[in-house]
């Protein structure tokens, strides 16, 4: 309310004072003023254009010389070197060798020196030996020196897979009596000329190299640049747009940048190479040259107009003078010291009134501070009963209300910290006396899964024992099936071999048949005999005796077959009695191999089993160690948890302590 008083007391005096003929004069001078301004802001811009453009010509031009000179002496080397070899003071191998790896070390940025010839054959620095597949003759830059043997053959560049920079070939044909017969080349890096067109980057201009078929070499943007990986063109980045570029030299044309915003840009063709540079600049240091050509003329606009009418005020001054004070003295007031005390002259009714207005605002203004200086300093002291004294008026009410409400706020706020605080403190100790349960719990637990553990690691040896015992009684029923059934095919021919016997024996019966046959018709025919000889008296009685020996051996071998036969018989029986025990015992040993097998069958699956149960136990061994880490966590968790339980107790009884260090209403 004061401010507004003091500047409208201000405007009112100024607009009594100021007469109508300073008026005309300022109108008139500020259109004098304009005209000159815009004329030579639009001189400024003309020339701000022409600067901005011999600046882009001149940086391509600078740019251009610098790689021609750089590549003239390369070309100068070369034709040094072509010169050399032409002389035909090198003939032998190793004069030539010793040559080129001189001239090779002589420049750090010749990477190999190499002499070349008709015949297929390459010397080069350094000793290297090209392959059996390699034909130096059908290599570009050999059929391209001597396409043109007076001129030195610069090649594209292109990315060295080795070292992954920039490398050229440089080459030129050389002469054998008075012919060409071959082909120096020098290879060569870039890293020079490379590294020059990278001074250019910045952040707003820049210059890019590229090859006269438009492949772009280096450039800000690494997606623009050669690589191994990418062979960019003029054609296929921005748009295209610096086609237009390396078409032409020294036109500058103006193109949207990769980067966005409109820029000049210019290229220019290097002779040595043939390679193109293009500069593009920016056109922001025209509008630059424009605002600041703008700024000096609205200077020159206004400090003409301030001298102009400096008479005029310095006349007026005097009538200014106490408005003067009374400002500098508000600059005080606005920065808080309320100690000043307006007793500027009373030259007019205006200024009398303005003075008593700021001189009554400034003493409510002390009383507010006062009071809320009072308010504010309690509560700094944690005095929160303090209130607020002091009659305000006006939006000051506002500020009243709003520190009796941060009062009664804090009051509440700190009573229900200090409530809150209790119950984090009851909380704290019921999380102590849990963690420290679950602690000892988790410790418990630790030593049992420690302890089954252990038995199951005994568990598990002992399996592998029952395991290798199973194994070896299952090798040992195997190596009895196999002896069952060796045995059983022992019987198999024993069997054979009483049938072959029991046949023998029938054979035997029917031979004995046959002598019992013989021993009968030999008994009749002795007793025919003696009848004879009985007959023939005792001429006949020699005859007789003959035929009772022939009647006692018939007899005897009739008792001898009888007696061969009971012995057949028994054999017989004997025989039958062994066939029928042998039978039984191939059906049992027979018996024996299937028993043996089945038993092999439940002894494999016993090991399969025992096996298995192996494997789940070693599992469960493994989880059960798996167990054990987790409780093991489990205990310093708990453990942790405890420690964190005693800080939270400790920050509880913190917060209450300062809690219960205000004093609440």
């Amino acid at each position: 309310m004061g401010r507004k008083t003091v500047n409208n007391g201000i405007g009112t005096v100024q607009e009594g004072l100021n007469s109508r003929i300073g008026r005309t004069f300022a109108t008139i001078l500020r259109k004098a003023l304009i005209i000159i301004c815009l004329e030579s802001i639009l001189i400024g811009g003309v020339l701000a254009i022409l600067y901005t453009l011999k600046d882009n010509r001149n940086a391509v031009k600078e740019y251009t010389g610098e790689i021609d000179r750089a590549m003239q002496s390369k070309v100068s080397m070369l034709d040094a070197i072509a010169s050399g070899i032409s002389s035909g003071t090198l003939e032998e191998r190793e004069d030539i060798q010793s040559y080129v790896d001189y001239m090779a070390g002589m420049d750090d940025q010749v990477s190999a020196v190499y002499s070349c010839y008709d015949e297929n054959i390459t010397i080069m620095s350094g000793g290297w030996q090209p392959p059996a597949d390699f034909i130096v003759t059908e290599r570009e830059w050999y059929k391209a020196a001597q396409a043109n043997p007076d001129e030195v053959y610069i090649s594209d560049p292109y990315v060295d897979e080795q070292s992954g920079g920039f490398c050229i070939t440089l080459s030129k044909a050389t002469y054998h009596n008075g012919k060409v017969a071959g082909v120096v080349g020098m290879d060569m890096y870039m890293d020079n000329l490379v590294s020059l067109i990278e001074e250019s980057f910045s952040q707003s201009s820049y210059v890019f190299l590229a090859t006269s078929d438009g492949t772009i070499l280096v450039h800000p943007n690494d997606e623009y640049a050669l690589s191994l990986d990418n062979t960019p063109t003029v054609q296929s980045v921005n748009g295209g747009r610096y086609a237009s570029l390396v078409q032409t030299d020294m036109r500058t044309k103006l193109m949207l940048d990769y980067k966005g915003g409109f820029k000049l840009g210019i290229g220019n063709t290097s002779e040595v190479t043939g390679w193109k540079v293009v500069s593009v600049e920016p056109i922001y240091s025209i509008f630059i040259f424009f605002a600041l050509i703008i700024g000096l003329n609205f200077v020159i606009y206004f400090v003409t107009l301030s001298i102009t009418r400096k008479d005029v005020d310095g006349k007026l001054s005097i009538l200014f003078q106490p408005l003067e004070s009374i400002s500098g003295k508000m600059t005080r007031v606005a920065e808080g010291d309320l100690s000043v005390v307006f007793d500027e002259e009373k030259n007019s009714l205006e200024i009398e009134r303005l003075t008593d207005s700021i001189n009554e605002t400034i003493a409510s203004l002390r009383s507010y501070i006062d009071s809320i200086s009072n308010t504010v300093t309690a509560i700094s002291d944690k005095n929160l009963t303090v209130t607020v004294d002091g009659e305000f008026k006006g939006s000051y009410v506002q500020i009243k209300d709003a520190l009796e409400s941060i009062v009664g706020n804090l009051n509440e706020s700190f009573r229900q910290i200090s409530r809150e605080a209790e119950s984090v403190l009851d909380y704290a100790d019921r999380l102590a006396k849990t963690t420290e349960t679950v602690a000892q719990s988790a410790s418990l637990e630790n030593d049992s899964v420690i302890n089954v553990s252990d038995d199951m690691v005994r568990l598990t040896e002992q399996t592998r024992q029952i395991t290798e015992s199973a194994l070896d009684v299952r090798k040992t029923i195997e190596t009895t099936n196999q002896h069952l059934e060796v045995c059983n095919h022992e019987m198999d021919d024993l069997v054979s071999a009483m049938a072959s016997i029991d046949q023998c024996y029938e054979e035997i019966a029917d031979f004995v048949g046959t002598i019992k046959d013989i021993a009968a018709q030999t008994n009749l025919l002795s007793l025919n005999a003696s009848i004879e000889a009985a007959r023939a008296g005792e001429a006949g009685r020699g005859f007789a005796v003959v035929a009772e020996e022939i009647s006692t051996l018939a007899t005897s071998s009739a008792q001898a077959s009888e007696n061969i036969n009971k012995l057949i018989e028994a054999s017989q029986s004997a025989v039958a009695t062994g066939k029928k025990l042998v039978e039984a015992t191939s059906g049992m040993i027979a018996q024996g191999m299937s028993d043996s097998v089945q038993s092999k069958q439940h002894i494999d699956r016993i090991v399969e089993f025992v096996e298995n149960q192996q494997r789940a136990i070693e599992d469960v061994n493994q989880e059960m160690k798996e167990v054990a880490e987790v409780v093991e966590n489990n205990a310093a968790s708990a453990e942790e948890n405890t420690a964190i339980s005693q800080q939270l107790n400790e920050c509880a009884q913190s917060l209450k302590q300062t809690a219960d260090s205000f004093v609440l209403e």
